[in-house]
């Protein structure tokens, strides 16, 4: 089985425009998810997907490979569809391009799910426990609820589930929700399987999907079963620009991940 891993980059980011280039311990963002990815040495190929020529040739600056898509989709997922003939893989591996301290492991993890029973898996992600409150309440953190089976049944910005009061089980309106049930957070890691890419445009933009504004519940409204993986914690993601700040904060607490990450000029 091949595996192929995408790392979809838009320079104009809406929230925070270039954020992909913006330096975290001296060094773009989209670089510390280039070489993170690569270093797992669990993928056949791995490529940016970019929509600016001058981030196309940066990236090749830096010894990695890139594509050149247009600037006109609207999602990662969009991204990596519109790439789908040039590339090879029997999965495509989504890594979302604002997480520069991807878990190496997970990389790991799921590679080795999908290399030793991918079964009738289309669609694979990752979650993880959260244990933080404030973290819970976050609507950049998405949510997740998953069936007996570990799939996914939905994914939201709002805290799920809901946790009603039930005195009788010590759940009161001023405590806190972490220690009433267990919450899953989710981590913008995508496993497609290629066919399900291939039929991408095949499946309806649905209402959920438009108004939570999270790509994956478009397969979950079409029926197609999202599985999970689990992993240690949340990554962090740069989606504003306080993101880097608490970043570089992290960075500074865990220098290994420069030596983990290994760049060589």
């Amino acid at each position: 089985m091949q595996l192929t891993a995408v790392i979809p980059a838009r320079l104009a980011s809406s929230r925070f425009p270039q954020k992909i280039l913006k330096e975290l311990g001296g060094i773009p963002v989209l670089r510390w998810i280039l070489q993170r990815v690569t270093r797992s040495g669990v993928f056949d190929e791995v490529f940016a997907l970019v929509d600016d020529s001058s981030v196309l040739e940066l990236v090749h600056q830096w010894g990695f490979e890139a594509k050149l898509t247009s600037p006109d989709c609207n999602s990662g997922t969009d991204r990596a569809v519109s790439a789908i003939k040039e590339l090879s893989g029997d999965f495509i591996i989504n890594v979302q391009g604002d997480e520069p301290f991807v878990e190496i492991q997970l990389l790991k993890n799921l590679s080795k799910r999908l290399r030793s029973d991918a079964g009738d898996i289309e669609l694979l992600t990752a979650v993880y426990p959260i244990k933080n409150s404030e973290l819970l309440h976050n609507p950049n953190r998405v949510k997740v609820v998953r069936d007996c089976q570990g799939r996914a049944l939905y994914f939201s910005r709002s805290c799920i589930p809901y946790v009603r009061e039930n005195p009788s089980r010590g759940w009161t309106t001023d405590k806190d929700w972490t220690q009433c049930c267990d919450f899953w957070g989710h981590i913008g890691i995508y496993a497609y399987r290629r066919s399900l890419l291939e039929r991408y445009h095949s499946l309806k933009t649905g209402f959920l999907d438009q108004v939570e504004q999270l790509e994956q519940l478009r397969f979950l409204e079409n029926g197609v079963p999202i599985h999970c993986i689990e992993a240690h914690g949340p990554t962090l993601s740069i989606d504003v620009p306080n993101d880097l700040v608490e970043a570089e904060r992290f960075l500074q607490q865990h220098p290994e991940l420069r030596t983990e990450s290994t760049f060589v000029e």
